[in-house]
């Protein structure tokens, strides 16, 4: 027995091979008929919650929750908030920035958010919570999808994200940061952000500055498989597989680091493209890495905690007794109104759940 698993990094928006979408070769029904696909799939695949990361707007939470597409319960960030020529812009070179927004779908995809400043993430950030956001994301480092950047680069600086810090608050919200290196996840932790997505290059210094900090960290291993193994099949090239090569065995690391400082964990699998089927890698690239148990824990109980629903999801407890038909108190075993069949004696129910 288990809780329902949580992904806590997903992009649903961006069910469709990449490039194709990022370019106009795929039809809006089609990208729709993709993100509803995928939906159903992880639903399916056991993840009863999902916290998206970038890619899709409001109209698609509300759709979901209304019980008109089939899906898990979705927590989104919206467009994610990136720095002007930093890791979140697709475009081609000679695209003019302000033309990037053309890209969206209103009610469906919401991909990324430019800012040249602090004035402009702050309003990008109000833009994005007024299309339904429910908490935000930014950028602070480069990436490996996208070829205008590199993973050393640094993005945005102390002082623009810690506007959007200040925003997220006002409405008692949080910030997550996409990041690789020590350099954009310090500023992100000096800045007031509560969680570091990727994580690559954590090293010792850095883990013990989360763990004070009490900033959470969700590695993503999947992806990297995913880009290692089948580019093509995220609708990417070739030199989207050279960017990766050596990422998995740094988070690796990042991972051990975090581990001994007491950073709290998630997991999350930041599949891309049309191949999302392999959600549940992740929890079996994890289990390599730690004890199966303590990756389930991670996908459950710690994940809930990051996403701000303890109690709500990610655990089993015992139930309310429930009443009888007279409104009393139900005992015989024979006869009972209970929703949830007696647990066997036999079960052992591990605590960490």
């Amino acid at each position: 027995m288990t809780p329902g698993l949580i992904d806590a990094h997903v992009h649903l928006g961006l069910s469709s091979p990449i490039q194709p979408q990022f370019s106009f070769q795929i039809s809006a029904a089609e990208i729709a008929a993709d993100i509803f696909a995928t939906a159903g799939a992880t639903l399916d695949a056991g993840f009863t919650t999902v916290r998206d990361t970038g890619g899709i707007d409001g109209g698609l939470v509300t759709t979901i929750a209304k019980g008109k597409v089939r899906g898990p319960r979705v927590l989104s960030c919206g467009p994610v908030q990136c720095q002007i020529g930093g890791h979140g812009y697709y475009g081609a070179e000679w695209e003019p920035t302000e033309l990037w927004s053309s890209h969206h779908l209103p009610g469906l995809c919401a991909l990324s958010m430019m800012s040249g400043n602090a004035d402009e993430l702050r309003a990008n950030v109000r833009e994005a919570f007024r299309r339904g956001a429910s908490f935000l994301k930014l950028c602070v480092t480069g990436g490996v999808v996208g070829a205008h950047d590199r993973l050393t680069d640094t993005q945005f600086t102390v002082e623009e994200i810690a506007v959007a810090v200040q925003e997220a608050a006002a409405r008692g919200t949080y910030v997550t940061v996409h990041a690789h290196n020590n350099d954009g996840i310090r500023n992100a932790v000096e800045a007031g952000a509560r969680c570091v997505e990727h994580g690559t290059d954590i090293d010792e210094s850095t883990a013990t500055l989360m763990a004070a900090r009490d900033v959470a960290l969700v590695p993503t291993f999947a992806v990297v498989e995913q880009l290692l193994h089948d580019t093509a099949g995220a609708g990417l090239g070739e030199s989207t597989r050279d960017r990766v090569l050596g990422v998995r065995e740094r988070m690796t690391e990042a991972l051990a680091a975090a581990k001994e400082a007491g950073v709290r964990i998630g997991l999350g699998s930041d599949l891309i493209g049309p191949a999302q089927h392999r959600r549940g890698e992740e929890l079996r690239l994890r289990a390599e890495l730690e004890t199966p148990m303590e990756a389930l824990v991670a996908a459950t109980k710690t994940n809930a905690e990051i996403l701000g629903l303890s109690g709500q999801a990610g655990v089993i407890a015992p139930a309310h007794r429930p009443t009888s038909c007279c409104g009393t108190a139900t005992r015989s075993k024979t006869r009972s109104c209970s929703l949830i069949p007696p647990m066997p004696s036999s079960f052992s129910r591990p605590a960490e759940l």
